[in-house]
Protein backbone atom coordinates (compact mmCIF):
# COMPACT_ATOMS: atom_id res chain seq x y z
CA UNK A 1 0.00 0.00 0.00
CA UNK A 2 1.44 3.41 -1.30
CA UNK A 3 2.12 6.26 1.56
CA UNK A 4 -0.63 9.31 1.47
CA UNK A 5 0.44 11.82 -0.88
CA UNK A 6 -0.06 15.19 0.85
CA UNK A 7 1.62 17.81 -0.75
CA UNK A 8 5.06 15.89 -1.45
CA UNK A 9 6.78 16.99 -4.66
CA UNK A 10 7.84 14.76 -7.57
CA UNK A 11 11.14 14.69 -6.29
CA UNK A 12 10.92 13.81 -3.06
CA UNK A 13 8.59 11.05 -3.52
CA UNK A 14 11.11 9.01 -6.21
CA UNK A 15 13.75 9.56 -4.04
CA UNK A 16 12.08 8.18 -0.88
CA UNK A 17 9.01 5.78 -2.24
CA UNK A 18 10.06 1.96 -2.98
CA UNK A 19 9.54 -0.05 -6.05
CA UNK A 20 6.91 -2.16 -4.73
CA UNK A 21 4.97 1.72 -4.56
CA UNK A 22 4.78 1.13 -8.40
CA UNK A 23 2.74 -2.36 -7.88
CA UNK A 24 4.92 -4.30 -10.52
CA UNK A 25 3.39 -6.47 -12.69
CA UNK A 26 2.75 -10.50 -12.69
CA UNK A 27 5.85 -10.95 -15.56
CA UNK A 28 5.73 -13.52 -18.46
CA UNK A 29 8.05 -16.53 -17.63
CA UNK A 30 9.05 -19.08 -19.67
CA UNK A 31 11.62 -22.17 -19.36
CA UNK A 32 14.85 -22.10 -21.05
CA UNK A 33 14.30 -24.98 -23.44
CA UNK A 34 10.65 -22.91 -24.76
CA UNK A 35 10.86 -22.30 -28.45
CA UNK A 36 10.61 -19.21 -30.19
CA UNK A 37 7.43 -19.31 -31.59
CA UNK A 38 6.00 -20.50 -28.19
CA UNK A 39 7.65 -17.46 -26.18
CA UNK A 40 6.24 -15.06 -28.84
CA UNK A 41 2.66 -16.33 -28.28
CA UNK A 42 3.16 -16.28 -24.63
CA UNK A 43 4.30 -12.80 -24.75
CA UNK A 44 1.61 -11.91 -27.24
CA UNK A 45 -1.37 -12.99 -24.87
CA UNK A 46 -0.25 -10.69 -22.57
CA UNK A 47 0.47 -8.09 -24.16
CA UNK A 48 4.21 -7.49 -23.11
CA UNK A 49 7.41 -6.68 -24.83
CA UNK A 50 9.27 -9.08 -22.62
CA UNK A 51 9.78 -12.74 -21.74
CA UNK A 52 11.87 -13.91 -18.22
CA UNK A 53 13.75 -16.88 -18.79
CA UNK A 54 13.29 -18.83 -15.50
CA UNK A 55 14.36 -22.49 -14.47
CA UNK A 56 13.57 -23.51 -10.78
CA UNK A 57 12.85 -20.36 -9.86
CA UNK A 58 15.82 -18.70 -10.87
CA UNK A 59 15.70 -16.00 -13.15
CA UNK A 60 18.55 -16.91 -15.87
CA UNK A 61 17.67 -14.42 -18.86
CA UNK A 62 15.44 -12.12 -20.52
CA UNK A 63 14.16 -12.06 -24.31
CA UNK A 64 12.71 -8.83 -25.30
CA UNK A 65 11.07 -7.47 -28.69
CA UNK A 66 14.23 -6.06 -29.17
CA UNK A 67 16.43 -9.92 -29.14
CA UNK A 68 14.25 -10.99 -32.14
CA UNK A 69 14.80 -7.69 -34.05
CA UNK A 70 18.52 -8.16 -33.28
CA UNK A 71 18.99 -12.14 -33.07
CA UNK A 72 16.32 -13.88 -34.92
CA UNK A 73 14.18 -11.71 -37.46
CA UNK A 74 15.80 -12.38 -41.22
CA UNK A 75 18.37 -14.60 -39.78
CA UNK A 76 16.97 -17.33 -41.02
CA UNK A 77 16.87 -18.19 -37.41
CA UNK A 78 14.12 -21.44 -36.86
CA UNK A 79 11.22 -20.43 -34.53
CA UNK A 80 11.46 -24.11 -32.81
CA UNK A 81 14.63 -22.89 -31.71
CA UNK A 82 15.19 -22.69 -27.89
CA UNK A 83 14.20 -19.32 -26.33
CA UNK A 84 17.51 -19.75 -24.05
CA UNK A 85 19.77 -19.41 -27.12
CA UNK A 86 18.65 -15.70 -27.83
CA UNK A 87 17.98 -14.53 -24.27
CA UNK A 88 20.23 -11.95 -22.74
CA UNK A 89 21.72 -13.64 -19.72
CA UNK A 90 21.65 -12.40 -16.33
CA UNK A 91 19.60 -9.35 -16.71
CA UNK A 92 19.63 -6.28 -14.54
CA UNK A 93 17.20 -7.12 -12.09
CA UNK A 94 15.67 -4.33 -8.65
CA UNK A 95 14.55 -5.33 -5.01
CA UNK A 96 11.35 -4.25 -3.97
CA UNK A 97 13.04 -2.14 -1.05
CA UNK A 98 15.10 0.01 -4.20
CA UNK A 99 13.08 3.79 -4.29
CA UNK A 100 11.85 4.39 -7.29
CA UNK A 101 14.53 6.82 -8.62
CA UNK A 102 16.94 3.88 -8.59
CA UNK A 103 14.71 2.34 -10.49
CA UNK A 104 14.74 5.01 -13.17
CA UNK A 105 18.23 5.32 -13.20
CA UNK A 106 18.84 1.57 -13.91
CA UNK A 107 16.39 1.66 -16.69
CA UNK A 108 18.13 4.63 -18.02
CA UNK A 109 21.26 3.91 -17.80
CA UNK A 110 20.61 0.53 -19.57
CA UNK A 111 18.34 1.70 -22.00
CA UNK A 112 16.29 -0.79 -20.62
CA UNK A 113 12.04 -0.98 -20.72
CA UNK A 114 11.26 -3.55 -18.14
CA UNK A 115 13.11 -4.47 -14.95
CA UNK A 116 12.56 -7.58 -12.63
CA UNK A 117 11.17 -6.96 -9.21
CA UNK A 118 13.08 -9.40 -6.63
CA UNK A 119 12.36 -10.00 -2.90
CA UNK A 120 15.01 -9.84 0.01
CA UNK A 121 15.40 -13.57 -0.84
CA UNK A 122 16.12 -13.06 -4.42
CA UNK A 123 12.66 -14.30 -5.71
CA UNK A 124 10.44 -12.73 -8.68
CA UNK A 125 7.84 -10.61 -7.51
CA UNK A 126 6.88 -8.82 -11.08
CA UNK A 127 8.28 -6.47 -13.22
CA UNK A 128 8.20 -2.77 -13.45
CA UNK A 129 7.99 -0.80 -16.83
CA UNK A 130 8.54 2.67 -18.24
CA UNK A 131 4.93 2.39 -18.08
CA UNK A 132 5.03 1.70 -14.72
CA UNK A 133 6.65 4.77 -13.48
CA UNK A 134 4.65 7.29 -16.26
CA UNK A 135 1.41 5.90 -14.88
CA UNK A 136 2.69 6.68 -11.04
CA UNK A 137 3.67 10.09 -11.88
CA UNK A 138 0.53 10.71 -14.17
CA UNK A 139 -1.75 9.35 -10.94
CA UNK A 140 -0.20 11.10 -8.55
CA UNK A 141 0.64 14.65 -10.31
CA UNK A 142 -1.56 15.03 -12.93
CA UNK A 143 -1.52 18.86 -12.65
CA UNK A 144 2.16 18.72 -13.18
CA UNK A 145 1.77 16.84 -15.90
CA UNK A 146 -1.16 18.59 -18.02
CA UNK A 147 0.76 21.52 -17.41
CA UNK A 148 3.72 20.35 -19.02
CA UNK A 149 4.74 22.46 -22.27
CA UNK A 150 5.36 20.24 -25.33
CA UNK A 151 8.93 20.77 -24.91
CA UNK A 152 10.53 20.72 -21.57
CA UNK A 153 13.01 23.67 -22.56
CA UNK A 154 10.25 25.53 -24.16
CA UNK A 155 9.71 29.21 -22.86
CA UNK A 156 6.13 31.06 -23.81
CA UNK A 157 6.95 34.61 -24.86
CA UNK A 158 2.89 35.76 -24.90
CA UNK A 159 0.32 35.06 -21.96
CA UNK A 160 -1.87 32.36 -23.10
CA UNK A 161 -6.19 32.32 -22.97
CA UNK A 162 -8.29 34.09 -23.12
Amino acid sequence: MAPQVVSMSLEHIIQDWKVRHLEPSRPVIVAPDTSLAETITAMMAERAGYAFVCENGSLLGIVTERDYLLKVIGLGVEYTAPVKDFMTPNPTTIREDATIVEAMRLMDAGNYRHLPVLDAEGRILGVISTRHIISFIVEHFPRDVVNLPPKLDQKSLTVEGG
